[in-house]
């Protein structure tokens, strides 16, 4: 026996449900969407629409116009243009390809105004403020596409762990949000994005710029001591650079004879610096100087010393403001809000 599929279900007035042929009822609402399909076609063709969509676009273009001179203008800070500038984004600077809002700018000019005003400040040039706001948004921007350059940056575990010592020494997360809320009108969260920005400049400034790790021997002498008082300097410092070189530990000698006090019972050691933040003579020879080498005796305006280097960081021979000027003259920057 042969056997064959049945056709799809008919109804009774011959019409195929669900296949080609439809009931009259589907008949009549096919027909009256190609209808309305028809007339929506029409009218998005015709001169009425044309002319609507003109109309429409000149009072998008006004509004953009209108809210842009009370931007660059008038610098206006009210509810509408707050509104204006969340959704459209007004550039206040370019740094780079990078823009910066003017809601962006807003939002930081806010903060330090509310500041000025909650501990009752007088006298403030806010405009010289505004200026600086502005300035600092770009280096910031300029100094978020270092880190990324340079694959540093604050993690979520850095801001969290600087956080957690800012309440600790606080007093609570409670007082601290409290605080931040009545001095700057910031929430926790906003402040962390602040924290964040912070990290990452330190985490730049510690890994580019170029640091040598120093101990030293002081024998004091005024910079206006008479000749025989800086000869007889000069003859101690001698005296303890030849016992060095004659077998004594340089931290014992540092410990013995340093006249600076601040760093004598540490053997000498100073905090790790950047050229140009010690007086230049104690700089120059420390950052010519080679790692493990004894350079000196120096002269500086507070003496005679001696200077083990102990360790060289960085790439950047320059400080870090130095440094940061010369990426914002190599940048293409513009300010729009001045």
């Amino acid at each position: 026996m042969i056997k064959f599929r049945l056709p799809e279900a008919v109804s009774k007035s011959g019409s195929k449900i669900g296949g080609v042929f439809r009931t009259g009822t589907e008949k009549s609402k096919v027909l009256g969407s190609r209808i309305k399909d028809s007339k929506t076609v029409h009218f998005l063709g015709s001169k009425a629409f044309v002319k609507f969509a003109i109309w429409f676009l000149f009072f998008v273009a006004l509004v953009q116009v209108g809210f842009g001179v009370m931007v660059y203008k008038f610098k206006s800070t009210d509810k509408f243009t707050r509104i204006a500038a969340k959704i459209i984004p007004y550039p206040a600077a370019i740094a780079n390809q990078d823009v910066i809002t003017y809601s962006e700018y807003l939002s930081e000019r806010d903060y330090i105004h509310h500041f000025y005003e909650s501990t009752g400040q007088t006298g403030i040039d806010y405009a010289a403020i505004d200026k600086e706001i502005t300035n600092q948004l770009i280096e910031n921007r300029l100094l978020a596409t270092q880190a990324r350059l340079h694959h540093t940056t604050a993690s979520k575990s850095d801001v969290d762990t600087a956080i957690n010592q800012i309440i600790e020494q606080n007093g609570g997360e409670d007082k601290v949000a409290k605080t931040l809320d009545d001095m700057y009108g910031l929430t926790l969260k906003q402040f962390k994005v602040l924290v964040k920005e912070q990290l990452t400049r330190d985490k730049l400034n510690d890994k580019l710029i170029m640091r040598v790790k120093v101990s030293h021997i002081l024998v004091r002498v005024d910079k206006t001591a008479p000749q025989d008082q800086v000869d007889a300097a000069k003859a101690k410092i001698d005296g303890y650079l030849n016992e060095i070189k004659g077998g004594l530990d340089f931290a014992e000698a540092a410990k013995k004879y340093s006249e600076d006090t601040g760093s004598a019972e540490a053997g000498g050691s100073l905090d790790a610096f950047a050229n140009g933040e010690m007086v230049p003579e104690f700089s120059k020879a420390a950052f010519e100087g080679k790692v493990g080498e004894i350079v000196g005796p120096v002269r500086t305006d507070f003496g005679w010393h001696i200077i083990k280097i102990e360790d060289k960081t960085g790439s950047i021979d320059k400080t870090f403001t130095d440094w940061l000027t010369s990426i914002k003259n190599k940048s293409l920057i513009l300010n729009f809000i001045k």
